[in-house]
């Protein structure tokens, strides 16, 4: 079940989702209706057609069923904030790319589909963490495609991973709309997340140019 904590502590937590992460995440910037993003969340899950087998590539076929069937959110991109907040994408708002990876993947999870997110920092994408083919699922429109022919680097990307990309792509939104408050809670945020000293420094100076902002 989907539960909000304060960002700080489910950022520190050894093994949260992607999508309690994002969650927690969106909660800093205002209050969130838990229940209606659970039922929501199930919802979805319960929507899920059952794999022909119980097989990796059938398994990716039914959550590529899932978006093109419905219901499923809007996944016409918009360069708005919201469109990175997980609670904003179940109510109906048009949701990033990214977002819907972090959706897609506990709506997988929760038929026991075991379905990680893989950027490159550009294109983000879910695979199946058992399936031996380089075959992975565009979130937005429901295909499926050659990981080959994406840009490289893809990688692997953990739940911090995941939430930190999501925090870099919405900081400068805010931003863009004026809203400097909400655009140093999410460079703050950015901090509460376990990376290396190198990473952290970098997100240190992002904080400090946002704060010479509202001098």
């Amino acid at each position: 079940m989907l539960e909000p904590l304060p960002f700080a502590l489910h950022a520190t937590s050894a093994d949260p989702t992607h999508a309690e992460l994002a969650l927690s995440l969106a909660c800093a910037f205002g209050p969130v209706e838990a229940v209606a993003v659970e039922q929501a969340a199930e919802g979805l899950s319960a929507a899920l057609p059952e794999p022909a087998r119980r097989e990796p590539l059938e398994e990716l076929a039914a959550l590529s069923a899932l978006v093109r069937r419905g219901p499923w959110p809007c996944s016409a991109h918009t360069p708005g904030p919201l469109g990175l907040l997980l609670p904003s994408a179940l109510t109906g708002e048009p949701a990033h790319p990214l977002l819907l990876c972090v959706l897609m993947a506990e709506v997988a999870g929760r038929r026991g589909i075991p379905l990680g997110v893989v950027s490159n920092g550009r294109d983000h994408v879910n695979a199946h963490t058992q399936l031996g083919e380089p075959l992975v699922l565009r979130p937005e429109c429901g295909t499926i495609v050659d990981a080959r022919e994406l840009p490289a680097p893809l990688t692997w990307r953990c739940s911090h991973e995941t939430c930190g990309l999501l925090i870099d792509a919405l900081k400068p939104l805010w931003l863009r709309d004026g809203r400097l408050d909400h655009a140093l809670t999410t460079a703050e945020l950015r901090l509460c997340l376990p990376f290396e000293e190198r990473a952290r420094e970098h997100a240190r100076r992002r904080l400090e140019r946002v704060r010479a902002r509202l001098n």
